[in-house]
């Protein structure tokens, strides 16, 4: 069953638009940011408002009261007000996340949602300890800023194709979402050796392949299911990594299905499914450095929204998805997902689209098909080439430099390195002479070093007195208050 979710905007627009005056820029465009903070107010005034949206607003607020008035504010009064923002921070992010018949550390909930740690030590000394540094603290409120950017908007702003499908036709979105709804509760409750009835999940099939056609199929539902939330989860933690190279069997669960489902009803889908997938890894080796990450003030100046679809964990997840209907071919054609295409029509595609990700596509080819994997092994050769090529060219224009070493050299190197290792652990005893000698040849030099510490050059001060500690050389406590002019500076 869908989940009804009560929120304090009016529509998508209203949201969109709030992010968009949240994150303008501060210096051209100051009452844009002061019209998104007045309308989270509002919005807090409505009724509950997501924890990421009210500290956006709250931490813009206090980073503007500091550009503007932080002069006049005492130091002791900003540091309050940026400890006051971060406790409330992380606080009302693991709060959330409270939902065990045992309260866990607040460090646990924060690894399991990606919240850095160093935010729940910066908050730990705000509240139990002394108050960290203003830098610190103005540091971490841009951090905070940029994570949420990152962690919360990006995520719940939508894309234009997303747009354009929910405007064109909502009630596939809708079938689309009451499948996906069904489907999980039928996996969670068949792991819990409940008795299920996959009539709901069907059902929802059924229902979405008779109100499409093929137009249907290119335009909405292809674009849906590439989309983030479909056959890429919108959580980065369940999708792909560059490590595994694989998806989760539940996800496999979740949409195989309706894929097959999809491929029966339209002989057209699989080829058209397995061209779009490929068309989505087509990237120029754009790997740009995340200019937030380095600078979270960066975030505020965001011109555009960045596409999630552009993230190398969607690529990645992308690729993995080839990856696994390439192995389905290992079995009989009645096992597959999509048993209208050949194994040459995602061979065709990856070569039309040569770049990282169809590479290892290619090479999942080559395992299936070691005699098909010969032939294509010059243009996996071209493909590293044009990687490679790409790699020096950018290295020269960012001044990274290069390591060269000859591949011949690198073997001699491991060689003699394992020749080593084979002398050392056949002669333990010679290792643990030499060991030996050369710690009492170094206790030998520090008893010389002792010995001549009558040379140094360090020597008593001949009118010094002993006297208490905390005390100058009269006897005499100093005195230690600062200055009120000091102070307020």
């Amino acid at each position: 069953m869908l989940q009804t979710r009560i929120v304090p905007w009016i529509n998508y627009e209203e949201f969109e638009t709030v992010y968009k005056w949240l994150f303008a820029d501060r210096k051209t465009q100051l009452d844009q940011v002061n019209l998104g903070i007045d309308r989270v107010q509002t919005w807090n005034n409505r009724g509950e408002i997501p924890s990421s949206v009210d500290m956006t607003a709250v931490f813009i607020e206090i980073i503007i009261r500091d550009e503007q008035l932080g002069q006049h504010m005492s130091h002791k009064e900003l540091r309050l007000m940026y400890a006051m923002g971060i406790i409330r921070f992380v606080n009302g992010l693991v709060d959330r996340e409270q939902k065990g018949k045992f309260a866990k550390s607040i460090n646990s909930l924060a690894r399991m949602m990606g919240l850095p740690s160093w935010f729940v030590d910066l908050r730990h000394a705000s509240t139990h300890e002394r108050l960290p540094s203003l830098t610190v603290l103005r540091d971490g409120a841009l951090q905070a800023v940029g994570w949420l950017h990152d962690n919360y908007w990006i995520h719940n702003i939508k894309t234009t194709e997303q747009k354009q499908a929910m405007q064109q036709n909502p009630e596939i979105k809708l079938k689309l979402n009451q499948y996906k709804e069904c489907r999980k509760t039928y996996i969670r409750e068949k792991y819990t050796n409940k008795k299920i009835d996959p009539n709901a999940y069907v059902a929802c099939i059924q229902d979405l392949v008779e109100i499409i056609d093929d137009d249907v199929i290119r335009e909405d539902i292809i674009p849906l299911l590439l989309g983030v939330g479909g056959i890429v989860p919108t959580g980065k933690k369940k999708r792909a990594t560059a490590e595994d190279m694989i998806i989760s069997k539940g996800l496999i669960e979740l949409w195989t299905p309706l894929l097959q489902g999809l491929d029966v009803g339209f002989p057209n889908f699989g080829e058209e499914f397995i061209t779009a997938m490929i068309e989505k890894l087509n990237t120029n080796y754009d790997f740009e450095i995340n200019e937030v990450l380095l600078n979270p003030y960066a975030a505020f100046a965001t011109q555009k929204t960045e596409d999630p679809t552009k993230a190398p964990s969607y690529l990645l997840t992308i690729t993995c998805w080839l990856r696994h209907f390439v192995r389905e071919f290992e079995a009989s054609s009645k096992n597959r997902t999509l048993t209208q295409i050949s194994i040459d029509d995602i061979l065709e595609e990856c070569l039309r689209n040569p770049n990282y990700y169809t590479r290892s596509v290619l090479q999942s080819i080559s395992t299936v098909d070691p005699e098909l994997g010969k032939s294509i092994k010059p243009f996996v050769r071209y493909i590293d080439q044009m990687i490679m090529k790409y790699i020096g060219e950018k290295s020269k224009t960012q001044n990274i430099p290069l390591h060269n070493q000859d591949h011949q050299a690198l073997e001699d190197e491991l060689e003699a390195l394992e020749i080593q290792l084979v002398n050392i652990k056949s002669k333990p005893n010679h290792v643990q002479k030499k060991l030996r000698s050369v710690v009492n040849h170094e206790s030998e030099q520090d008893k010389m070093d002792i010995d001549n510490e009558s040379d140094s050059a360090w020597k008593a001060y001949d009118d010094w007195k002993p006297c208490p500690i905390g005390t100058l050389p009269n006897g005499k406590v100093p005195c230690l208050d600062i200055n009120m002019l000091l102070q307020n500076n």
